[in-house]
C-alpha cells in the first residue's frame, strides 16, 4: 500500500475513534490525550505540566494567533505558560458537528433551537473534560487573542464556571482608522457577556472601543502596547536611538513584508455583519479596487528584477507561515507571477523567501524595508530604517485609500507610485539610509499612537495585570468555599 494512502487511511480511522470517544463522554481519555499531545509547555525553567509551587499557570488558547505573547510571558519567573493551538480546540467542537456556526449565533442560541441543543451537549462534555484535565494540569488563568472563535467558547465558558479567570490579549488590529474603530465597537457590542476578567489592547484607541461598546468597563481594560515591542526597544536603546545590526559583515539587504492583495484595504465583496450599520458611511469598501492584482504583480516582478540587477544585495520576501500552509490565493498568485516571469528563483542566490524568521531580527538586519498595511511599517520606521510604501496605480486617489493606516503620515515614509520609482528609491536608500531627526520624532509619535510608549516595560505591565487578576479570582473562589 502506498505510504500516502496508508497515512490518509490511518488519519481517517483515528478521526472516527476520536469522535466516538468525544460523543460518548470519555473525558479521562480525551483529557489524557490533550495533556500528552495538544497542550505544550513554553520553556521557563520547569518541564513539568503539574502544579509548581509559587508559579501561576497560564493556558494560551488559540496560541497560533498570538504574535509571540506566550513566549514573552514564559520569560517571567512567576509564570508557567502552556499553549494550545486553535486546531486542537477545533477538533473538539467539530467532533459534535460538521457545521461551523458563527460564534454570535452559538452564544445567543435559545431554547428550541438546534444550536441550543448542540451547545448543551458541548458544555456538558467540557464540564467533564475540564474536571478530568484538572487531574493532570492545574490552570490558574487562560489567555486568548480574540473572542470571535466559535471553538474557543466552550473552553472559556467552562473555565469561567470553574472560577478560572480569562484575560483577553486582543491581537486583531491596532484600530488606526475610523471605519476600523466603528466596526470594532459594533462587533464588541454583539459579544457583550463574553466571560472575560480583563482586556489588554495595543493602544488607547483600541481600548476605548471595548469600553464604548460596554464589552467591559474602564477598570477592566488596559492599553499596554505589544509584548514583542520590548525587544525592539532594547535594541533601539542599545544603539543610542537607532538599533544596531545583529549580523556582522553581512551584505546589504532589502526586505519586503508580504501582503495579501485580497485584504480589506482594497475593498470587500460585502460588509461584515457587524459593519452593516455603517453601510452608507463606508459603502466604498464594498467596491474592489480594480488594480489590486496589478499592484501585487508589479511589486513582485520589480523586486525580482532588482535582485537580478543588484547581485551584491540580498532581497528577502517575508511571508506569514499561514500563507503557504493554507495555500491561499495570494500565495498562488505569487507563484504564478514568478512562473510567468520565466525565472528560476533557485538560481537567484540573493533572493530568499522566509516564513519563520523573527520579524524584529529581520528588520534590524535590513537596510531598506518595503511594506504596506502592516504594523511592520511603523516598527521598521521607529527602528530608523528607510521604509518604502508601494502605492502604485494612483492608489492615493482611490476611495479605498481612506482605510490606509498611514495615509495621514506619508511624510514619514518614502512613497513609490510605480515600479520604476520603487527601483530608484531602493537604490537611493541603499546608498543613503539616514533618516532626518525631525522625521524620527514623527515616527516615534506614530509608534506611541499604535503601541503606547517606547518604554520597554510592556512585559512588566502585562505580568502585573495577570497576577492581579489571578489573585482576585483566588480570593473570590476562597470566599465561596
Amino acid at each position: 500500500m502506498n505510504y500516502r494512502i496508508l497515512t490518509k487511511y490511518t488519519s481517517f480511522i483515528l478521526r472516527i475513534i476520536f469522535r466516538w470517544l468525544v460523543r460518548n463522554n470519555h473525558y479521562f481519555v480525551i483529557a489524557l490525550f490533550y495533556k500528552m499531545f495538544a497542550i505544550k509547555m513554553k520553556k521557563n525553567g520547569n518541564n513539568s505540566q503539574t502544579a509548581v509551587s509559587g508559579k501561576i499557570t497560564i493556558l494560551a488558547i488559540h496560541a497560533d494567533k498570538f504574535r509571540g505573547d506566550p513566549v514573552y510571558l514564559s520569560q517571567v519567573s512567576k509564570f508557567r505558560v502552556l499553549t494550545m493551538d486553535g486546531n486542537w480546540a477545533r477538533k473538539l467542537s467539530t467532533a459534535f458537528t460538521d457545521k461551523k456556526p458563527s460564534f454570535k449565533e452559538y452564544m445567543n442560541a435559545e431554547v428550541g433551537d438546534e444550536l441550543y441543543e448542540l451547545k448543551g451537549k458541548i458544555d456538558l462534555f467540557f464540564s467533564g473534560l475540564l474536571s478530568s484535565l484538572s487531574m493532570f494540569i492545574k490552570i490558574d488563568c487562560i489567555i486568548s487573542p480574540n473572542y470571535v472563535y466559535f471553538e474557543d467558547w466552550p473552553w472559556v465558558m467552562n473555565f469561567a464556571k470553574r472560577g478560572i479567570p480569562h484575560v483577553l490579549l486582543f491581537r486583531e488590529g491596532i484600530a488606526m482608522m475610523d471605519r476600523g474603530c466603528d466596526g470594532l465597537v459594533e462587533r464588541h457590542r454583539n459579544y457583550k457577556g463574553y466571560p472575560v476578567m480583563h482586556v489588554v489592547t495595543n493602544n488607547k484607541r483600541c481600548k476605548e472601543t471595548f469600553v464604548e461598546s460596554g464589552f467591559v468597563d474602564d477598570s477592566h481594560a488596559s492599553a499596554y502596547g505589544a509584548l514583542r515591542m520590548d525587544y525592539l526597544q532594547k535594541q533601539i536603546t542599545a544603539g543610542n536611538g537607532r538599533p544596531i545590526s545583529k549580523c556582522k559583515n553581512r551584505k546589504k539587504r532589502v526586505t519586503l513584508f508580504f501582503f495579501d492583495y485580497r485584504q480589506s484595504l482594497f475593498g470587500k465583496e460585502k460588509l461584515a455583519e457587524d459593519e452593516e450599520r455603517f453601510r452608507s458611511k463606508y459603502s466604498y469598501t464594498e467596491v474592489i479596487w480594480p488594480h489590486r492584482v496589478d499592484l501585487f504583480r508589479d511589486l513582485h516582478v520589480s523586486i525580482i528584477r532588482l535582485a537580478m540587477k543588484l547581485p551584491d544585495v540580498d532581497f528577502v520576501i517575508k511571508f506569514k507561515p499561514e500563507a503557504i500552509v493554507k495555500r491561499d490565493d495570494s500565495w498562488g498568485e505569487y507563484l504564478r507571477i514568478v512562473n510567468e516571469a520565466g525565472i528560476d528563483l533557485s538560481k537567484l542566490r540573493n533572493y530568499t523567501v522566509e516564513f519563520n524568521v523573527n520579524t524584529h531580527d529581520l528588520i534590524l538586519n535590513s537596510d531598506v524595508i518595503i511594506a504596506l498595511q502592516s504594523s511592520t511599517a511603523v516598527e521598521s520606521s521607529v527602528a530608523g530604517k528607510p521604509v518604502i510604501l508601494p502605492l502604485f496605480y494612483n492608489f492615493k486617489e482611490s476611495k479605498n485609500f481612506n482605510d490606509f493606516f498611514w495615509r495621514n503620515h506619508l511624510d514619514l515614509y518614502d512613497v513609490a507610485e510605480d515600479a520604476d520609482e520603487l527601483e530608484v528609491l531602493v537604490k537611493k536608500r541603499l546608498e543613503n539610509p539616514e533618516i532626518d531627526e525631525r522625521i524620527m520624532r514623527g515616527r516615534r509619535k506614530l509608534f506611541k499612537d499604535c503601541f503606547s510608549d517606547l518604554d520597554g516595560v510592556a512585559l512588566r505591565k502585562y505580568s502585573e495585570t495577570i497576577e492581579k487578576v489571578v489573585n482576585s479570582a483566588r480570593l473570590k473562589n476562597a470566599s465561596l468555599k
